[in-house]
């Protein structure tokens, strides 16, 4: 009746002692691995932030490129130039605020770790604890998000200005070899979202596994337990009839005497 009324198989440690310990750490590890789950998911939402800035960033140097081609032709006027070099200026400004304010949890992800803003150029570096073991290996993932700073890690020296035909054909080499690196960043964002994933399909396979072994353990099995309680009444029921029928037999010897 108690397991049938509870659902469990073990109420106490007493109904199986050492079915109780396992249960008790296999609960622990699935509490921990739904976390690692959590864990995970969240190191995906960090990587696509890191990712999307660096969408953003990768459309100015595109509208930077596009503004040092124009400035190369010989058709502008200096004062054109120098209009078309406000535009190129707030395009780097605007990677440097988006290195700066790139977050996920107040945590600057764009920027280089140790710099003022976190705008200067480098690498920042997030480890992701995406299982429940801490005696086994590989339960650590590492993400290395390079600076998106990339006016300060232009072969040593800043995208230059358009302000002249000579600045342009400089500026030209300078965005081509940031848009190299950029993709080479927003590739390894790429591969480390598509492992996460892979990581966070593998951790509920196993927390669901984890799951079904605990409730085989300490679950009831409902239909043994209710044939269990059918027979028991069925053997109480045919014992009280047999006590009734017992107490009525010295009845029926008194009334073969009186007779």
């Amino acid at each position: 009746m108690e397991r049938l009324a509870s659902g469990k198989r073990i109420n106490s440690a007493a109904d199986d002692a050492a079915g109780m310990a396992l249960a008790a750490k296999m609960r622990a590890d699935v509490k921990s691995l739904n976390q690692a789950i959590r864990n995970t998911n969240d190191a995906i939402s960090l990587v696509n932030t890191y990712d999307g800035a660096a969408t953003e960033v990768e459309s100015i140097l595109i509208r930077m490129r596009e503004l040092a081609v124009q400035a190369k032709t010989g058709t502008y006027t200096l004062a054109d130039l120098t209009n078309a070099n406000y535009e190129y200026d707030a395009l780097k400004t605007e990677i440097v605020r988006i290195t700066a304010a790139t977050t996920f949890n107040r945590i600057n992800i764009a920027g280089a770790s140790g710099t003022t803003g976190g705008t200067g150029s480098g690498a920042n570096t997030q480890t992701f604890f995406v299982g429940a073991d801490v005696a086994r290996t590989g339960n650590s993932i590492v993400f290395t998000g390079e600076s998106l700073n990339l006016n300060m890690t232009v072969t040593s020296s800043t995208l230059k200005s358009v302000d002249s035909v000579a600045n342009a054909t400089s500026a030209i080499e300078a965005v081509d070899w940031a848009l190299e690196r950029l993709a080479i960043n927003r590739a390894q964002a790429g591969a480390m979202i598509n492992r996460l994933e892979h990581t966070v399909a593998n951790l509920m396979n196993a927390s669901q596994r984890l799951q079904e072994a605990v409730s085989g353990i300490v679950d009831t099995d409902y239909a043994q337990e209710s044939a269990n309680l059918a027979k028991g009444m069925i053997l109480q029921q045919a014992g009280t009839a047999m006590l009734a029928q017992a107490n009525q037999s010295p009845q029926y010897v008194l009334l073969l005497l009186r007779s």
